[in-house]
């Protein structure tokens, strides 16, 4: 049985605009039980506005030494690993070890599906038999 990334990941997806104050991103991670969020962008006005990936903030990026002033854009990590849903879980794997990341954003057509974890491999493997 060949896994996909839509059987396992993590739907939906809370985010937040860049703009938005540490504090307030740190505050909705933590109600949410997150650890990770995407930071998207507007293009236009809604709602025919298009929404783009503007980067990715953690836990880590939203240390406790972070001053609740600065806004998220201005912490967050640029750098984006995307894939598909229909992409297989070992094609996942791969891509979090190249990259050395512990989270993907899951698109399907131009919209974020979800959000796949290195937890969500650990879930994966706890659900499924190995021996």
């Amino acid at each position: 049985m060949r896994i996909q990334v839509q059987d396992f990941m993590s739907s939906p997806v809370s985010t937040a605009v860049g703009k938005k104050r540490v504090h307030e991103v740190r505050a909705l991670m933590k109600r949410k039980g997150i650890h990770a969020l995407p930071i998207i962008q507007y293009s236009k006005k809604l709602p025919e506005a298009e929404v783009t990936i503007q980067g990715i903030v953690t836990t880590t990026d939203l240390s406790e030494s972070i001053d609740d002033k600065s806004i998220v854009e201005d912490v967050m990590t640029p750098n984006v690993h995307i894939i598909h849903k229909h992409s297989s879980a070992q094609s996942a794997a791969k891509m979090m070890l190249k990259h050395k990341v512990h989270h993907l954003v899951v698109m399907d057509e131009g919209k974020i599906a979800g959000m796949i974890s290195s937890l969500d491999f650990v879930k994966l493997v706890a659900e499924h038999s190995l021996g």
